[in-house]
């Protein structure tokens, strides 16, 4: 995705920031993709050519498992957004509810929580 250097190089900031940040930080991404990257070395047969090239696949892969789901957190949030009258006249519990939703939107979408 466009960084240099796997040592002092990191990705853009996602868009939200914020919730990514709560779940793994760019340093936790980057310590685990070198993890990752030393399994493959070491696995007799994997024999990856560009050391460079799968590190930032590898980085690639989990930014974009965290913005995907991102996107699904942000569809429940819009759907207990616009539904939010008839939750509280029902007095329905907002947390599993959103969990709820946020399976069936990921099960929907073929993304594996």
């Amino acid at each position: 995705m466009g960084w240099s250097n796997r040592g002092t190089g990191k990705p853009p900031a996602p868009r939200t920031a914020r919730r990514l940040a709560l779940r793994l930080s760019s340093d936790k991404i980057h310590h685990l993709t070198g993890k990752l990257l030393k399994l493959f070395q070491e696995h007799r047969q994997i024999h990856p050519v560009d050391d460079d090239l799968v590190y930032r696949s590898i980085a690639d892969v989990l930014y974009n498992n965290m913005r995907a789901e991102d996107e699904i957190e942000e569809e429940v949030d819009a759907l207990l957004k616009q539904h939010r009258g008839e939750i509280e006249a029902r007095e329905m519990d907002r947390g599993m509810l959103r969990a709820k939703m946020k399976r069936e939107i990921a099960k929907k979408r073929g993304f594996v929580l």
